[in-house]
């Protein structure tokens, strides 16, 4: 009879200021969904590899602030006091670490997610009603939830090929690519 397989390693990991407990190896992105904080995503899929070219998950994340005896100094609720880091970091590419604190809601992380949107609408045609995804669209459903209602860029959108077949299941659209990779990344996974 062989012995029931340990159980993984559980670290403390603060998500909105909220305390929780994750198995060793789990994604910051997989985390705060488990915590119920929705982090939105374009190239992220929990079956394939984490290239984290879209940068839509940019959160804010910090560290325990170590003192001289290089242990976690500890506020007046006993918990671990968090050094954030001054630039946003990508999610989905990120497992959690022992006292790790995530942002998931902040001024600067919104602020991150309009500056994304708004760079992938740049060249994207806004034709939504004529689209084959209107209304199941992420991209659509992000701009409004995370966007910002109009772009600061007053160029000529870019015109892209269309229906460009890859290989006999996937055929591109290069005027809807957001250059997730999630196609590219299916077929070779």
């Amino acid at each position: 009879m062989s012995d029931p397989a340990p159980s993984p390693q559980l670290l403390n990991v603060q998500i909105d200021d909220v305390w929780h407990q994750f198995p060793k190896g789990t994604r910051v992105i997989e985390a705060c969904e488990q915590a119920g904080s929705f982090v939105p995503r374009y190239c992220y899929h929990k079956k394939l590899s984490s290239p984290g070219n879209c940068r839509m998950c940019l959160i804010e994340m910090g560290f325990p602030r170590l003192g001289p005896d290089r242990k976690p100094e500890l506020g007046a609720d006993n918990k671990p006091i968090i050094n954030w880091m001054p630039r946003p970091q990508i999610s989905c590419a990120q497992d959690i670490a022992e006292g790790m604190g995530v942002r998931t809601n902040s001024a600067l992380v919104k602020e991150c997610q309009r500056g994304v949107m708004e760079f992938l609408l740049i060249n994207h045609p806004l034709d939504c009603p004529i689209c084959d995804q209107a209304g199941e669209c992420r991209l659509q459903e992000f701009s409004v939830d995370f966007g910002m209602s109009k772009s600061r860029f007053l160029e000529n959108k870019v015109k892209k090929p269309k229906n460009v077949v890859l290989g006999p299941r996937v055929t591109l659209d290069d005027e809807r690519c957001i250059l997730c990779s999630r196609c590219i990344r299916f077929c070779q996974e």
